[in-house]
């Protein structure tokens, strides 16, 4: 099967922290599992159903990651969820030096 992603993606199982406002207006946070990420977005699993579109604040001290994202995809995988999250408002994430040698081929 063709890979249909735009860019290569980084394998890397680490925690990262989610915030994001309910339907009511109430602040919701859950730590989630890095499973990759690329310049445009992150995968990762979480305990907790986010609706597509969702806008997330997320933060992977590790990743030297700190930003919005909105929620693709959410798939129940067993009794968690596998979000796909996509960077917003012009935001590009980097590998920083520690995890940049280890993404190159």
């Amino acid at each position: 099967m063709r890979e249909l992603r735009r860019e290569r993606r980084l394998s890397y199982n680490g925690k990262i922290s989610l915030i994001w406002a309910n339907d009511h207006g109430d602040a919701c946070a859950r730590n989630a599992v890095c499973i990759d990420v690329c310049s445009r977005g992150i995968s990762v699993t979480v305990d907790t159903q986010i609706p597509a579109r969702t806008v997330v604040t997320v933060n992977a001290r590790e990743l030297d990651l700190h930003g919005s994202a909105s929620v693709r995809t959410c798939n129940r995988v067993g009794v968690r969820y596998i979000l796909g999250l996509e960077f917003v408002g012009g935001m590009k994430w980097q590998p920083p030096a520690h995890l940049a040698a280890t993404s190159a081929d």
